[in-house]
């Protein structure tokens, strides 16, 4: 049985657990482990040992060491790379932060980009993983839906259709859009959540 089959619960310890480019591996030597089914990648140029849980939990203490001093005590990860820690998307090339200080540009790393972008946001969209507060799936998608790239907003809203769940929907998302003030970002979620309605019906 490979390790993709046979997955076990390990203490994942970071950085020593990750693999990143460079350290000491080739980018298509961690790209062949991957294809091989070895390893996963995370985010761009970081990749995991199946053997290790890759949970909410997990992606949250790999954003958060991925970003470094980057990402400061009261921030708030957000928009994909808070969408790509809940799961809804499997893929995440920009760490994006809410944060109330102004910051610096910050140069591309592995392929992975840093947006720091101010949102205003109260205790009840945010939640904490570890040590990590990102928005919650709701102001996620929500978010996502406004501003996003348009492959991830449309992946992220599908696999919120996928859910079933009745707490978070596309009912509700765009209900939750519609209670915001009117606003190009807003009329385009709007008009997505209406479309990938119109696709489940």
């Amino acid at each position: 049985m490979d390790k993709a089959t046979e997955q076990r619960t390990a203490a994942l310890r970071i950085p020593q657990d990750l693999f990143i480019i460079g350290q000491p591996f080739t980018r298509n030597e961690l790209g062949a482990m991957s294809s091989r089914g070895y390893l996963r990648e995370t985010l761009p140029g970081h990749y995991l040992d199946l053997s290790h849980e890759y949970t909410p939990a997990v992606r949250a203490r790999i954003a958060q060491h991925v970003a470094g001093r980057h990402y400061q005590r009261g921030e708030v990860f957000t928009r994909a790379t808070a969408a790509w820690i809940h799961g809804l998307i499997g893929h995440c090339t920009t760490l994006n932060i809410s944060s109330a200080r102004y910051r610096r540009p910050v140069p591309p790393r592995h392929g992975i980009s840093f947006d720091f972008t101010p949102l205003p946001l109260d205790g009840q969209e945010t939640l904490v993983r570890g040590e990590v507060r990102l928005t919650d799936m709701l102001r996620t998608v929500c978010d996502m839906a406004c501003r996003d790239p348009l492959h991830l907003a449309v992946e992220a809203l599908a696999r919120v259709g996928r859910m079933n769940d009745p707490y978070l929907n596309l009912d509700m998302i765009g209900a939750r859009l519609g209670q915001l003030p009117a606003s190009s970002p807003v009329a385009r979620g709007l008009r997505l959540v209406a479309s990938m309605d119109r696709q489940a019906a």
